[in-house]
């Protein structure tokens, strides 16, 4: 979602009114609240400022609200060993194959055991 519509939703959530009654008390139209709030069109400036004084803030404010909820959200992780665990697994079975590989006769030699004399 872009950036200025994550704006919208956090001055209405901040707001603590419905579409209908954020937009009466910004004087922006319920439906494109709910435009903006689905990512499909970007506010203007005049209508971010319009939000952001319905939420008692600033946009500057709700940005740097925004970086904070950023900088604490904490990247997903899946459970396992890591990238160290990994490589260890990988490079096992590389030498296996490799070993396999080196076992098998070069091209045009008769496999070994074979009496063709």
């Amino acid at each position: 979602m872009r950036r200025m519509n994550r704006l919208v939703r956090l001055f209405r959530a901040l707001s603590g009114e419905t579409q209908s009654a954020f937009g009466e008390t910004t004087g922006v139209q319920a439906v494109l609240l709910a435009k903006y709030e689905l990512d499909l069109v970007e506010p203007s400036a005049e209508h971010l400022e319009r939000m952001a004084r319905g939420a008692g803030l600033t946009v500057a404010a709700g940005e740097r609200l925004l970086d904070d909820a950023d900088a604490l959200r904490q990247p997903r992780q899946r459970a396992g060993s890591g990238a160290g665990g990994l490589h260890e697994q990988l490079a096992a079975v590389v030498d296996s194959v490799y070993q396999r590989l080196l076992r098998l006769p070069p091209p045009g030699c008769a496999p070994r055991g074979d009496a063709t004399s």
